[in-house]
């Protein structure tokens, strides 16, 4: 097995300014670690991802980020992971994020 990945945890949002979101319509936010095995990088084994979801009466969308070889220890991820999950940081922020906290 090249890499697992373990569901960090997840959330959904029913209240934003996203078009088509309620009660009824979540967001669902879905946070997960990476653990690589090859050696592309075996000083950064972990890396991260989010996959953000939305279900309405005709149509499901999918967005997902993720980066690899960025951590070298498993519990960097798990408080970024926290960190991402508390103030519900979609894909597309996360590049911006790690960019500032870990110098992507």
């Amino acid at each position: 097995m090249e890499k697992s990945v373990k569901v960090y945890g997840n959330v959904a949002i029913t209240d934003c300014i996203t078009e088509g979101v309620t009660k009824e319509f979540p967001m669902n936010l879905e946070y997960y670690k990476i653990h690589n095995r090859i050696i592309q990088n075996e000083d950064k084994p972990y890396g991260i991802g989010i996959i953000k979801t939305h279900k309405d009466k005709t149509e499901t969308t999918i967005e997902k980020s993720e980066f690899s070889h960025i951590f070298k220890q498993e519990k960097e991820a798990d408080n970024m992971l926290k960190l991402l999950l508390k103030n519900k940081v979609t894909p597309m922020s996360l590049r911006y994020i790690l960019e500032d906290v870990v110098g992507i």
